[in-house]
């Protein structure tokens, strides 16, 4: 209860931290904000050109959708705002470490606004999906709804591991490269790029205890194929991201006293 006591006791300075962040990632170009809608806009088309223009590649009706972009993109929008959460996260205490040094400041915040701003980002990304689907002629159904309920589990699940980066960052600096290595392998052992049936028979229980196939084939099954997805998927993603939830603010907690002696 503390973790989520924490950001609610927090949340107006919490929401001041996320306005600033979205200002200064975009402050001094002509158009500001919108470049959180051009973005993904490009990559959408980028995909669009490439896998099925190009390459001209397509995925079955099993799916959800005959369009691979379409396909990727709704896989890509969940783990860019989890891997963005992550990668800023590590060096979040050490970039405000005058911070840290007052003894008022609640620093278990520091890490909640990398990972909120990745999820804005997403919402952006997936209001230009919905537009996809639209012009592609692709049946939204009422199951979208649920939505929400996966994309507080993919929070809970990416706030959890920001603390323990975030955290463990201050005293071993290296983190943050090791953690760029262990994404770039971690996003291909999860089925974004490809669909799970293509994964060989005997390696498929790792995908059972990959959080992130779990929130991604919600994703695709909610958004594409218009169903819940199976119970035990879902159990999983809610007691792994829970666990991680609680277990990383708990760490951090125990780490905080230290930082300001580190930094």
């Amino acid at each position: 209860m503390g973790s989520v006591l924490a950001l609610v006791r927090h949340g107006s300075l919490i929401q001041s931290f996320v306005k600033r962040d979205l200002q200064v990632r975009y402050k001094g170009s002509a158009i500001g904000l919108f470049w959180s809608v051009i973005h993904p806009l490009i990559m959408l088309l980028l995909y669009t050109f490439v896998f099925s223009a190009i390459l001209k590649i397509r995925v079955g009706a099993t799916e959800g959708t005959e369009h691979f972009a379409i396909y990727l993109f709704c896989g890509l929008l969940p783990w860019n705002a989890f891997a963005e959460g992550l990668s800023r996260s590590s060096g979040v205490i050490l970039e405000h470490g005058n911070l840290i040094k007052r003894a008022i400041f609640p620093s278990e915040i520091l890490p909640v606004y990398p990972v909120i701003s990745g999820i804005i980002n997403e919402l952006i990304g997936f209001g230009i999906l919905l537009a996809a689907l639209v012009v592609t002629a692709h049946r939204l159904t009422p199951v979208m709804l649920v939505l929400p309920v996966f994309l507080l589990f993919q929070f809970m699940l990416t706030m959890g591991l920001a603390w323990l980066v975030a955290g463990t960052t201050v005293f071993i600096r290296d983190l943050g490269q090791v953690l760029g290595v262990i994404l770039t392998v971690w996003i291909f052992l999860t089925p974004i790029f490809y669909p799970p049936s293509l994964v060989p028979a005997d390696l498929r229980a790792l995908l059972m205890v990959n959080p992130m196939y779990a929130i991604v084939e919600a994703y695709r099954s909610l958004i594409l194929m218009g169903r819940i997805p199976p119970w035990q998927s879902v159990a999983f993603l809610a007691a792994f991201a829970a666990v991680v939830f609680v277990a990383g603010y708990r760490v951090f907690t125990r780490m905080q006293p230290a930082f300001a002696d580190v930094i």
